[in-house]
Order: structure tokens, then sequence, then C-alpha cells
């Protein structure tokens, strides 16, 4: 699969246009991650995306479905992570007026408007045994009802699902259901993270620039030898939306037409003695991860929302992320 010289869509786009074609993919890694998505996508099997956060998963679900059959149907995506238990139900299955306190009419849910097309759920590793229950019956039998409702829906749905949680781990420690894993995991795609297809990342600036430009109407027209240095030497672990949110913030603080390194406000590229992990310490992906974290919550004096804006991950996930790896704000 060729990519295009000039990439027209980025994560920064959310719309159903985004195809196989006009997705950014200058590596032969990434390059193989959307040939597999494209021979899948004409196939109507269940896809399970793998990949960290802000890897584009979304993005190629949406490319999935525009190359597949259900393409003139609705393509609806739902974020298991940002939605509390308690409204999940209700937003996946929609809810009868007077089904609860604020339901003052009826509300369809997302498999009710996804017939006919695809429903993308994205972090599905953050989704509840009680919800994960409920999915699999409207996935396997293509029924449901309402939150309080009795009549019995149908909804012809093609599942494409996302994580960058170790589904297998969640399987071991029984917080996820084996049967939902292997009704989902008819085909699985790993998605690499930005770090290992770094030709991507001049591209993907200068798209994101434009962007900008775009949207603040801004005039800046590139970035200078020193700042792409330092963006092709960072380790991006919140990988092309980390990237995005970067270039938007030097696009606002830039002084001039071209952003220089200082705009970019990146931690110093590490040094090859900092790389070694220290004597002791967690080695391990989830170890450098919570590592990465805390520095960045340090670096902002624990400040969530431009934490979780220079990690590009979700605020509600910043916050899983904490209380997972047990982070402490320093007295």
């Amino acid at each position: 699969m060729s990519a295009p010289e000039q990439p027209t869509i980025t994560s920064a786009y959310r719309s159903v246009g985004v195809t196989f074609q006009s997705l950014v993919c200058n590596s032969d890694v990434f390059r193989k991650t959307l040939s597999l998505a494209a021979s899948a996508a004409t196939k109507d099997v269940a896809i399970l995306l793998l990949g960290e956060t802000g890897t584009g998963k979304n993005l190629i679900a949406q490319a999935i479905h525009n190359a597949s059959r259900r393409r003139e149907k609705p393509f609806v995506s739902v974020n298991c992570s940002a939605i509390p238990d308690t409204l999940l139900e209700a937003e996946l299955f929609g809810s009868e007026k007077g089904a609860y306190t604020s339901a003052d009419k009826l509300r369809k849910g997302k498999f009710e408007l996804a017939h006919g097309g695809t429903l993308f759920l994205d972090e599905i590793g953050d989704m509840s045994p009680v919800a994960q229950a409920k999915v699999l019956r409207a996935f396997e039998y293509k029924q449901f009802e309402r939150v309080g409702g009795e009549e019995t829906l149908h909804a012809d749905v093609r599942i494409i699902a996302a994580t960058n949680r170790p589904l297998e781990q969640l399987l071991g420690g029984g917080r996820f259901r084996e049967d939902l894993f292997y009704r989902m995991n008819e085909f699985t795609i790993e998605v690499p993270p930005l770090r290992a297809r770094r030709e991507e990342i001049e591209p993907l600036v200068q798209a994101f620039i434009r962007e900008c430009n775009e949207r603040f109407g801004t005039r800046i027209r590139g970035v200078d030898a020193p700042a792409l240095i330092r963006l092709k030497a960072h380790p991006w672990p919140g990988n092309v939306r980390e990237l995005r949110a970067v270039i938007k913030r030097a696009c606002v603080s830039a002084g001039g037409e071209t952003i220089r390194a200082e705009d970019l406000r990146l931690s110093p590229t590490p040094t090859s003695s900092d790389e070694i992990v220290p004597v002791g310490s967690d080695a391990t992906l989830a170890g450098v991860e919570a590592r990465h974290i805390e520095k960045v919550l340090n670096q902002t004096g624990w400040n969530k929302k431009e934490t979780s804006n220079l990690l590009g991950i979700s605020r509600p996930t910043l916050d899983r992320k904490i209380s997972e790896y047990n982070l402490r704000k320093p007295s």
C-alpha cells in the first residue's frame, strides 16, 4: 500500500471521511498495519485493535468502516473509559422516558444508532463486568432493551473494539469476560506506537501546523532544525495525540513564523546514562509509563488538565493511571 506524498487526514480529524489512502503513512511498520486492516475491512468480522493511547486506533476503525460494505450506514464511536459505569448502559442501549431522574425523553443508544453500520468501542478494557455481559448479548444475538424499557430491540452492527490495556492480563485477573474477548477477537490488529514509526513525525507536524493555522489564524510555516531533532528524539508516550497537543501549544506560543525548540516545551532529551533503568526499579513497560507520568505530573505541578494534554490522554484515563500506579503528589 503506497502512502500519499501529502497527508490530508491526521488524528486531529474525526470525520467519517477517513480512508486508508488519506492516513499519514511513511513507515513500513505502519504500512503493514494498514494493509492488514484493509484486508479485514471487506470481511464482516469483528476486529480488535491493540495499541497504546493516541496511536490512531479511532482513525483506523473509521477507515475500515469506509472500506466495508457498511460504508453507507452510520459509524458510531463510544469511549468506554470516558463514561461512568452508571451511565454507560444508557449510552450503549438507550433509555426510556422516566427511566431515571434526568430521563425526560426517550433516548436512543449507540447500538440502535449504529444499526446497519459499525460500532467502535474504544478502551473496552475499562468496561465493567455488568456492561460486558449486556454488550455480549447485543453483539451475539443482536438483541437488547433500553434502560427502563421492556421491548426487545434488534440492531445489526459490526463491532470494532480497541484497548490500550493488556487484555490477556485482565482475563487472568477475571476482570474481562473470556466469552466477550474471544467474540470480539475474530481478527486482531496491533497498531505500532509513534516511536516505532518516527518517519511520520515530520509530515504529521506539518499537517498539525496547517490545522492550527486554519483554526487560530496563525501563520506558522514550519519548525527549525533543532526543534525537529527534539521532536524526533522524544519518546512520545502519548503518541500522535501527544504530538498534536505539543504542536498546537507551540503554534499558539511561537513568537515568529517558525517553531523553535524552546516553543515545544518538551522535557530535555535523555542522555545515555538517563536511559539506563535504575537498579531495582521496574523495567516493564508499565513501570516506565508510571515513571514518565509521574515526571510530567511533577513538571506541571500536578495540574491534571495540562498533564493529560501533554501526554495526549483523556482526564479519566490519567486519573485511572494515577490510581493504577498508586502515584502520590509530593507534599
